[in-house]
């Protein structure tokens, strides 16, 4: 299977790619986004300084200049990019993967990002070419990004007050922040997993998976926390724990923070009034948006339609089931100490407990993610879309139908033969009775269950 997906490559490293990819994927992609300046980031994986090395090289004999920012979240490599004028970024991490995977996530001028729509196939192509001439020009830099980004990120510190708060960095980039930016918060913080190690010793970096979630639970519980918050392996991604110890979905994050823009600081929101989620969210989010007298809107999953899509519907920020939320003042962009920092300031002046106000605004019942081993996928989802063609059909990502009182969303995942099936409904019963329904469906067309 490719290293190149749709939005980034990734693999497993020393098998699937190795240091000659890497300094071919650096030679090419100059050429490829006429890039003379180029700024990369890293994570704290165990491949990443070699592959650092080794992109160096190919740009260098390409006649780029390099300039390494260590060490970084991934939304830090965007912000370089942008506010220091370069012509690519580029953030060497596999993310919430296993520590054998490694990848690259490339973005080029004003931080676009490049997926397999707009280089990234070009690029897979080019790079069964070995390396040509050796182009002068180049050269090595160093940049401290981090006073600047620091100073990006404070502005969302107003309105936190006094909690109690558990945070668990994984292992991973978030340790390299967190200290600076909780430092000066008037709550208390216990910082777990703070100590940037490749091997992911405490858990996985993909805190979605039940496992890496166990120690911040029993933590916030055991301290009588407020909330606890967990980052992925790259710390683009904010997961939230409520004070029962209990996993909050993201896309009732998306709802929650419209109370942030809506309600407590209607003047950084501006003259926008827009909210984006993608289409396997919750209802709650446009019932709640609408409430506070904002507009939602459902779009496609990925950083390039929230990149796309924030400024064309005057969006306030977005953001996606996974636990990735997007704003308008980062660059369109994703970022994971943005979320952290608002969620705080919302609990503190909402003076509620999490789950109560997850509570108010979650009215409905939702299977979360379900997986599917498919030897075809698009067939089947061909059968379903005429077998519910009642329903109101949209094909942002996937399909997803609407009825009255309740939906169902399918997919193909971009990576392997999975469907993934998502349904939400007004009652308990509704969901029960369609998630078994479309199960039923799915085997009888050729699907088996698959663990993810």
């Amino acid at each position: 299977m490719s290293i190149f997906k749709s939005g980034s490559i990734r693999g497993k490293y020393g098998t699937e790619w190795d240091r000659e990819t890497a300094y071919r994927i650096g030679y090419h992609l100059v050429a490829l986004l006429n890039a003379k300046r180029v700024v990369i980031g890293r994570d704290g994986r165990l491949s990443s300084i070699e592959i650092f090395e080794a992109l160096t090289e190919g740009l260098l004999r390409a006649g780029c200049s390099v300039t390494d920012i260590g060490m970084i979240d991934t939304p830090g490599v965007p912000f370089a990019n942008i506010t220091h004028g370069f012509d690519c970024g580029i953030m060497i991490t596999a993310s919430h993967n296993p520590p054998e995977y490694n990848g690259l996530k490339i973005s080029g001028e004003n931080a676009l990002v490049i997926s397999r729509h707009n280089g990234l196939l070009k690029l897979e192509e080019n790079i069964k070419e070995a390396p040509g001439k050796f182009v002068p020009g180049g050269s090595r830099n160093v940049l401290n990004i981090i006073p600047g980004y620091l100073e990006k990120i404070e502005t969302y510190k107003v309105g936190i007050g006094n909690l109690r708060c558990i945070v668990d960095c994984s292992n991973g980039m978030g340790s390299v922040l967190v200290h600076r930016i909780v430092k000066d918060l008037p709550g208390e913080y216990t910082i777990i997993n703070d100590n940037i190690d490749g091997n992911f010793p405490a858990h996985g970096p993909n805190p979605t998976i039940e496992s890496s979630l166990s120690e911040i639970k029993n933590q916030v519980l055991n301290n009588s926390a407020d909330l606890g918050i967990c980052f992925d392996g790259d710390g683009d991604r904010t997961i939230f724990i409520d004070e029962k110890g209990e996993w909050v979905s993201p896309d009732l994050i998306i709802a929650l923070l419209g109370l942030y823009y809506f309600k407590h600081f209607p003047e950084k929101k501006g003259d926008a009034d827009g909210v984006l989620y993608d289409a396997r969210s919750t209802n709650s989010i446009s019932d709640f948006i609408k409430a506070l007298g904002g507009k939602s809107y459902i779009c496609s999953t990925g950083h390039t339609a929230m990149q796309e899509g924030l400024p064309v519907l005057n969006g306030i920020y977005g953001g996606e089931l996974p636990g990735h939320y997007y704003y308008r003042d980062f660059f369109n962009l994703d970022n994971g100490w943005i979320p952290f920092l608002q969620v705080q300031a919302i609990l503190s002046l909402e003076k509620k407990s999490f789950s109560e106000l997850i509570t108010e605004i979650n009215r409905y019942y939702f299977s979360g993610e379900i997986n599917f081993s498919v030897p075809d996928g698009e067939i089947v989802i061909d059968k379903l879309k005429k077998k519910y063609s009642t329903g109101s059909q949209t094909f942002l990502d996937g399909v997803r139908v609407d009825f009255d009182d309740w939906w169902f969303l399918v997919r193909m995942a971009n990576t392997e033969p999975v469907l993934r099936l998502v349904v939400e409904g007004k009652d308990l019963l509704t969901l029960e009775h369609k998630v078994e329904e479309l199960k039923s469906f799915i085997y009888l067309s050729g699907g088996s269950d698959h663990l993810s």
